[in-house]
């Protein structure tokens, strides 16, 4: 029997085949080419794979977000159906550590790796083939050391590795009859109060690799014949399983304006505190759902009155991921949903156990008999509207809030290889990192930092220690040790209150550098920061109220007006810089090299509006531009030179808040056409890359006056900056008066 998600893309092909499928770096995938990309590959593979191969075959997957990715993963779904029984994908994690990869591929007897071109294969290589797809390559590995005979039912058709609980990932085995289940479960309850004709595109956030993104964020969309936007993390701000640029994740949403996303808890918490700090997002988007961790109800509740239209569920990958969720038409704030309509949920005595039709299984183990009712181990309740709570965990395993599985025993068998460690436990629950409390031998609390250092190195970056504290012993006289010697955890945290408190209030990571000079200046700047964005004429910008052309032009003549002078200015400061600071003017000048010509960028944004640029060249500025170039001119000949990197810091530091967003907005609310934008679109991205410089050079600042004049222009410039708004909006409202 064909794949429901197979055929939904193989009716599209014949009946819309020019309907957008896939979006991707290099531009977008009608059905009809998805369609004949996933035949293309799925037959070139199968001779290949299957020459001389009698038992069952593992193919691992190893890429990037990307439209090669999908069609990949449904070539291999395409080749099982083919041959029942005879190939199973595997989606290799990206944060996967080296032994874990390298257990996976043990586990499953993988000979072969399907991966991107432009990436090192995870595991050794033996031989390696181009496919027909442009950007994806065949790769066949070496044997694995001690591999095990592959065991998994005949209707396999993906194995799915956790992060693992206990070190090494479990994998389970996915039959085709329950991934089409869950697909068409999700979809008939995401459509429950939303109308698909108003609905943008998908946005993969999360690694395809994850099974939630690859089931909810992949195969339910094109089941519902609505386009998914697969892109590079770092093309998002994601950087491997942990880490986020907030600014470079915002500037994306507004350019891609999706309708969906798939969030963890830390993500959700991103997207609150934009809209806490008055940055506007996409109005494209119109359901985020949230899973794969604990979720704070007081996070939802904020979510919520900001009005995200956040949709929490819950799951497990040992029921092919998606078990219960929200929806429009039925949505609890606080529940993790009402349970789909393929699987049965029951609550006894407080632990939550689910069934399914078909069964799954784990990697190794034999098939159940039929359905079984499986022990999640998470804590819940039903309410009386048949809405589901969970309300924690029923042993130790920590959650991380982005999503990743960590049994804290496994960390901490790993920490007591450690000399300096006497005794440890680590905590983690629901953060975005874990910490550990640490009894150290004596003599050898110095040594802690390194030898962490080292351990770190070997551990996959979910389940590395960021920050610890050193705790008086653990013993079984004051009740946090057993008899036996195992961690009474609820004991010693109740005991280390305070010092958990401290590890997860800090900013910065305990026993490590101090706070940097670029952190510093981040954050002695910020209640002047929040006056910039506080200003009317930007949040009225940003909230998408009434904002003219005639405002628009009048902020591109007063950016004008300041930007004629950055290259001036900059010659200035370099000029005056003494020799023992060269690094600096050697920096100056790259700044110069980028910033030439610019200001007629600006001129030509103005003649797109269709305003007199001519007119605007020859004008004079606004007070308050003046009084800012007037300023940093000043402040460079009398003071100190270095400040003018306060201004740097200001300038592009807001354009990567604003500028591409602002752009988006205006553009949608005064039609204006895209060569309007270049100075605003530009300065965005640009200003990222600038920025990743400016913070390593200030980080290399040591001298404490050169640091002061720093922050105190810095603070300067944001209240002159944000003058300059008020002065655009303040006319603006005279003249409508006059």
């Amino acid at each position: 029997m064909t794949a429901l998600l197979l055929q939904a893309i193989a009716g599209r092909a014949e009946n819309e085949p020019q309907a957008t499928a896939l979006i991707g770096a290099q531009g977008p995938w009608s059905f009809a080419e998805l369609q004949t990309a996933v035949t293309v590959l799925a037959d070139w593979l199968l001779p290949r794979v299957l020459d001389g191969e009698s038992a069952a075959l593992a193919i691992g997957l190893w890429a990037e977000n990307s439209p090669e990715w999908i069609i990949a993963d449904l070539a291999l779904w395409h080749c099982s159906e083919r041959h029942r029984g005879s190939i199973a994908a595997v989606p290799l994690p990206g944060f996967f550590s080296a032994g874990q990869l390298a257990h996976v591929q043990r586990s499953t007897a993988m000979r072969w790796l399907l991966l991107a071109e432009d990436c090192d294969s995870p595991l050794p290589v033996v031989a390696s083939w181009a496919t027909p797809i442009a950007g994806l390559r065949l790769a066949r590995l070496a044997d694995p050391t001690d591999a095990v005979a592959p065991s998994w039912a005949a209707d396999t058709v993906k194995i799915s590795f956790t992060s693992g609980t206990s070190g090494q990932p479990k994998g389970v085995c996915l039959p085709a009859a329950l991934l089409d289940e869950v697909i068409g479960a999700l979809a008939r309850r995401i459509q429950s109060g939303l109308s698909l004709q108003t609905l943008a595109p998908h946005l993969n956030l999360l690694p395809l690799s994850t099974l939630l993104e690859n089931l909810a964020g992949v195969g339910v969309p094109l089941l519902l014949g609505r386009p998914v936007i697969a892109l590079p993390g770092a093309a998002l701000g994601l950087q491997g399983s942990s880490g986020l640029d907030p600014a470079q994740l915002l500037q994306a949403l507004h350019q891609h304006q999706p309708g969906s996303l798939i969030l963890l808890p830390q993500l959700l918490q991103v997207l609150v505190q934009m809209r806490l700090q008055g940055l506007q997002l996409p109005e494209s988007l119109r359901f985020l759902a949230v899973g794969g961790g604990v979720t704070s109800a007081q996070l939802l509740a904020q979510a919520e009155k900001l009005g995200l239209p956040v949709y929490q569920g819950y799951g497990l990958s040992e029921c092919a991921s998606v078990v219960s969720l929200n929806a429009p038409a039925a949505n609890r704030c606080g529940s993790v949903g009402q349970p789909l309509d393929h699987v049965q949920v029951r609550v006894v005595d407080g632990r939550i156990e689910v069934r399914t039709a078909v069964p799954t299984h784990y990697l190794g183990d034999a098939p159940g008999a039929g359905p079984q009712w499986l022990d999640t181990g998470d804590l819940g309740e039903f309410d009386a509207a048949g809405f589901l709570h969970v309300s924690g965990r029923a042993k130790h395993l920590l959650i991380s809030s982005f999503g990743r599985n960590i049994a804290p025993e496994w960390v901490e068998s790993e920490l007591a290889l450690c000399p300096a460690v006497a005794q440890a436990i680590v905590i983690g629950d629901a953060r975005p990192w874990c910490a550990a409390l640490i009894v150290p031998r004596p003599g050898q609390a110095e040594a802690l930092p390194a030898q962490l250092a080292e351990l770190n190195a070997r551990l996959p970056d979910y389940a590395r220690i960021q920050q610890f504290r050193l705790v008086r012993p653990f013993s079984p006289a004051d009740g946090t040790l057993t008899d036996n010697g195992r961690l009474r955890r609820d004991v010693i945290a109740a005991r280390e209150a305070a010092q958990i408190n401290d590890i997860y209030a800090s900013t910065t990571h305990a026993q490590e550098a101090p706070m940097s000079f670029f952190q510093r200046l981040q954050a002695e700047t910020a209640r002047e920061r929040d006056y910039l964005l506080a200003s009317p004429l930007i949040r009225r910008c940003l909230d998408g109220d009434s904002f003219t052309l005639e405002e628009y032009i009048a902020f591109l003549s007063q950016a004008y007006h300041h930007v004629r002078h950055t290259v001036p200015l900059l010659m200035a400061a370099g000029s005056r810089l003494p020799p023992e600071q060269e690094r600096y003017r050697e920096a100056i000048a790259e700044y110069i090299e980028e910033e030439i010509g610019h200001q007629e960028w600006i001129l030509n944004d103005i003649r797109a509006c269709g305003a007199d640029a001519e007119q605007v060249r020859h004008s004079q500025p606004a007070f308050a531009t003046e009084l800012m170039v007037s300023y940093a001119y000043d402040g460079i000949s009398r003071g100190n030179p270095m400040c003018f990197f306060g201004m740097v810091f200001v300038l592009e530091g807001t354009s990567i808040n604003l500028a591409t967003a602002a752009a988006q907005i205006i553009q949608q609310r005064l039609g204006l056409p895209d060569r309007a934008f270049s100075y605003l679109r530009s300065h965005g991205s640009l200003d990222i890359k600038h920025m990743q410089f400016f913070e390593k050079l200030m980080d290399s600042v040591q001298s404490a006056d050169d640091q002061a004049a720093i922050i105190h222009a810095a603070r300067r410039f944001y209240v002159l900056y944000a003058n300059i708004f008020r002065d655009i909006g303040v006319s603006a409202r005279l003249q409508e008066a006059a």
